[in-house]
């Protein structure tokens, strides 16, 4: 009997998928520095051909332009013009790029801001109940679900649902998230008094 080569295959393509957004971030940082250190060349020149902490003058402050320059990014991001261009360079980065979306909300997460206004809640279908998190209530009293895979929570399906199907969970969206990555596991503590 030959020994299967398809767990080694799956790791491996696991991996790739992981560090993928990694590397892109990466490569984008460093393609960030080397033109932030173009364009500072003449005022990387007045500076003195010192070290600190044996890193030079000039990569300090070619990092701190490239800090700047994402901190006024951020700022133009936050006002309405910004918000659009935005809006119009992620579609586009969705389209060429989908695991973008994976990076963004674990950035997001770390910065407190992933999946903002989404809360838990309990579905109930003919013969199961899901974990879901609520997106928006419609006008005609619908409600649209997003229906978070295991152990990926940044994976699954968005639903449509009657309002009465739908019964908050009185939890965190990070409790819920921890409950996926664990496959289920402290899901009687996460439903506490909706089980």
């Amino acid at each position: 009997m030959r020994p299967s080569i398809q767990p080694l295959k799956t790791t491996l393509i696991g991996g790739v998928v992981l560090l993928l957004p990694v590397v892109v971030a990466l490569a984008v940082v460093g393609q960030g520095i080397a033109l932030v250190g173009k364009a500072a060349a003449p005022l990387i020149a007045l500076l003195p051909d010192k070290s600190v902490g044996g890193v030079a003058l000039a990569t300090l402050a070619t990092l701190a332009l490239l800090l700047l320059l994402c901190f006024g990014a951020g700022l133009l991001a936050r006002a309405a013009l910004g918000r659009r261009l935005s809006e119009s360079f992620e579609n586009r980065l969705h389209a060429l790029y989908p695991r973008y979306t994976v990076f963004k909300g674990m950035t997001q997460d770390l910065a407190g801001e992933g999946m903002q206004g989404l809360q838990p809640v309990l579905v109930s279908f003919d013969d199961q109940q899901m974990l879901a998190m609520e997106v928006e209530r419609l006008a005609d009293g619908r409600v649209v679900l997003f229906l978070p895979g295991a152990p990926d929570p940044w994976s699954g399906n968005v639903v449509l649902v009657d309002a009465a199907r739908v019964a908050a969970v009185p939890a965190e969206l990070g409790a819920l998230n921890r409950v996926l990555k664990g496959l289920g596991r402290r899901t009687a503590r996460l439903l506490g008094s909706a089980a």
